[in-house]
This record gives structure tokens, sequence and C-alpha cells, in this order.
């Protein structure tokens, strides 16, 4: 059934039946945008972007360990 069946078949309907009709499609609208979408998986969290494009601080030198473990 295609879009023109479907408003032939709309337009013989008494308005109180289109009236349900609206009513219906409406309510499958709003069911369609009440869907939740999916948690984000952890490779898609903010910590991810900061393991994946660490921040880069110039001449920066980290400890080592033995130099932590001195302090």
């Amino acid at each position: 059934m295609g879009y023109a069946d479907l408003i032939s078949r709309l337009q013989v309907l008494p308005e109180d039946k289109q009236a349900e009709v609206f009513d219906f499609v409406e309510f499958l609208v709003q069911r369609n945008q009440a869907v939740q979408k999916p948690a984000p998986t952890l490779a898609q969290t903010s910590l991810a972007h900061w393991i994946n494009n660490p921040v880069v601080i110039p001449n920066f030198k980290p400890f080592t360990r033995d130099e932590a473990n001195a302090r």
C-alpha cells in the first residue's frame, strides 16, 4: 500500500474515524521518539578521548620510577 492508497482510504472515512487514525499515527511517532539510544561504549566516552588524545606539555619529562620513589 502506497501513500496514495492510504490517502484515498482515509478520505472515505468519516471525520471522527480520520481523527482516530491521526491520533494513532501521533502515538506511534511519540513512541518511536521515546526509544532510548543505547549507552555509549567505553571506547566512546570522554575518558577514551583523553587516553587516545593525551594533553601534550612542551618540555615535560616525567619522573622515572627511581626518581619518584626517592622523593
